[in-house]
């Protein structure tokens, strides 16, 4: 036991560090997704950290090689973050992200206002999600307002598809889960705009938390 201690004492750890390590709270949500838009040939990696009730006041996150790959340090004599949405660069050519953000485990490690810790891990694959194709509307079609319906083509390895249909002029978004193998939503008439361009995609989301995106164009119908 005497040995323990002094060895313990010449690393510059101590008992009370031993035993806050061993009671760190885990995050409540974690992820780190590879995200492709198959129409543009973007890709990025996006993380999701959130904690406990207590917000954050730092935050360090570790690639599979040890690399920090995101720290945030907050104001201790505020009250902290409680969630975190992160999201890489989208420069030319998918290797370069992948250089970036190695495959496997993540480790994520943070403290709150009150000074307790959060530990966890998350896990990024590079194997990319397969993409859909938008069967309706056709691009650039003209839809009245209270038939717009996208249906796209069906992945067999989608788990779910996310739908997004965005009204850039008014710089709002409808962002919806539809889970796998349902290949069709009725955007709801109120919320779209006549005589109006708007954005739809269509996002398949894999088992491994990954999502390739296809997107297009329609107009409503004058009113």
């Amino acid at each position: 036991m005497k040995s323990v201690s002094l060895a313990l004492v010449a690393m510059g750890l101590f008992a009370s560090d031993v035993l806050e390590s061993n009671q760190c709270l885990p995050f409540s949500s974690l992820s780190i997704v590879l995200e492709q838009n198959a129409t543009d040939a973007d890709n990025e990696v996006v993380v999701f950290a959130k904690g406990q009730d207590d917000g954050l006041d730092k935050l360090t996150i570790r690639a599979p090689n040890g690399r920090v790959v995101a720290r945030f340090k907050g104001d201790r004599r505020g009250i902290g973050i409680r969630e975190f949405q992160l999201e890489s660069a989208e420069p030319p050519g998918l290797d370069l992200v992948l250089d970036s953000f190695p495959e496997g485990d993540y480790s994520f490690e943070g403290r709150t206002a009150e000074g307790r810790c959060l530990r966890g891990t998350a896990s990024l694959s590079h194997d990319l999600a397969p993409k859909s194709k938008i069967l309706s509307p056709g691009e650039d079609e003209v839809v009245a307002r209270n038939n717009v319906v996208v249906t796209w083509a069906l992945v067999p390895d989608a788990v779910l598809y996310v739908i997004e249909v965005k009204n850039e002029r008014m710089e709002n978004s409808l962002l919806v889960e539809v889970p796998a193998p349902n290949t069709t939503f009725h955007v709801p008439s109120t919320w779209l705009e006549p005589n109006t361009e708007h954005q739809v995609a269509v996002g398949v989301k894999t088992a491994n938390g990954n999502v390739t995106n296809v997107e297009g164009a329609f107009f409503t119908a004058p009113e």
